[in-house]
């Protein structure tokens, strides 16, 4: 263990002095700087509606009460200036609020990407509006939840576990694969064979130089963006954890090339193919079976979890201790392959 904690020593000097080392700060601070004065705190989910009423006076006057409510701006003079208007804002709609045959007509103007259940709600809310209007009517519509009491995170903390989960998983899985093909370039690798530090002590200090950096710049961007009401001790479980199972697969991939321009496709392959469980995570009604095996997957849900403050501690335990198994599954392998190449 001294020769390990000796030759960690000897690289975090290095790294430091390196240039992978502030990328990944730099990059942690654009991404806080990003999402604490571009993206808002929650977006609006309003759906704004410009209205042109192209009616008499006496059918504006009784409609005043109704629309008395309704912000001055979002009325319109013209149809000519309603679609201006829904040019300059393409996700509203407009309305044109017209008399044929001595009914009131009401033309809904769309921007062309509304699906046909958007079109329906908008022509059914409108529908709805009138029902209320009839003397007498009740409605008999009832609704009951099933987890009244739910946590959401706002829209923004919602994108910090895609942030942590590429971090942890799959830029560890590009950088010690720079690190080692570094080394190989300036024949590090191959001194080993006749040094006194084993194989599986130099590629282990890699991986706690990786654990190191994304400790760091994990807990700067949660605690930028979320203070301090999560779980720091399962945090830092879930960081060791993922950090670990990335880097050691990133190892393993590193080991069957020996240049970076050669392992870049697969790196690349495996990145796409991992990152796919986002879709999932923003659109839940997409969850199939098989995209569950990803591991992205538990990683996404296991920070998503830690975030809402869940009181879910069987998943993020089982997730914790399945990708240290994997780790090190994964990190006896590429010993394994890193030694063989060191003897042929």
């Amino acid at each position: 263990m001294a020769k390990l904690w000796t030759t960690f020593l000897k690289d975090a000097k290095l790294s430091f002095q390196g240039l992978y080392f502030y990328i990944e700060i730099g990059l942690a601070l654009i991404f806080i700087a990003v999402m604490l004065f571009v993206v808002p705190e929650n977006f609006d989910q309003n759906q704004k509606a410009f209205i042109f009423a192209n009616v008499d006076e006496s059918v504006l006057d009784q409609l005043s009460d109704e629309w008395s409510e309704v912000d001055p701006s979002y009325f319109v003079d013209s149809r000519k200036d309603l679609e201006a208007a829904l040019e300059e804002d393409r996700s509203a709609v407009g309305v044109e609020l017209r008399q044929e045959d001595g009914k009131l007509v009401f033309d809904f103007v769309l921007q062309g990407h509304e699906s046909p259940a958007m079109k329906n709600l908008l022509k059914g809310t409108l529908e709805a509006s009138f029902l209320t209007q009839i003397p007498g009517f009740d409605t008999q519509v009832e609704e009951s939840v099933l987890e009244p009491d739910a946590k959401r995170l706002s829209d923004r903390e919602n994108v910090l576990p895609i942030y942590l989960t590429v971090n942890m998983g799959l830029m560890g899985l590009f950088i010690i694969a720079a690190y080692i093909f570094l080394d190989k370039d300036e024949g590090v690798i191959k001194a080993y064979a006749v040094a006194p530090v084993r194989i599986w002590q130099y590629l282990a200090s890699k991986v706690m130089i990786m654990m190191l950096m994304g400790i760091l710049t994990s807990l700067l961007v949660v605690v930028a963006l979320t203070g301090f009401k999560v779980n720091f001790i399962l945090l830092l479980g879930l960081i060791v954890a993922f950090n670990f199972f990335g880097s050691a697969l990133g190892l393993l991939l590193s080991s069957f090339f020996d240049s970076m321009t050669k392992a870049m496709g697969a790196l690349y392959a495996a990145v796409m193919i991992m990152i796919l469980p986002v879709i999932s995570y923003f659109a839940p009604s997409f969850n199939p079976v098989w995209i569950r095996f990803f591991p992205t997957y538990p990683m996404m849900f296991s920070f998503r979890s830690l975030l809402l403050e869940d009181t879910n501690l069987a998943y993020m335990g089982m997730n914790i201790g399945l990708f240290l198994v994997l780790g090190v599954l994964l990190f006896i392998a590429a010993a394994a392959r890193f030694k063989k190449s060191l003897t042929v």
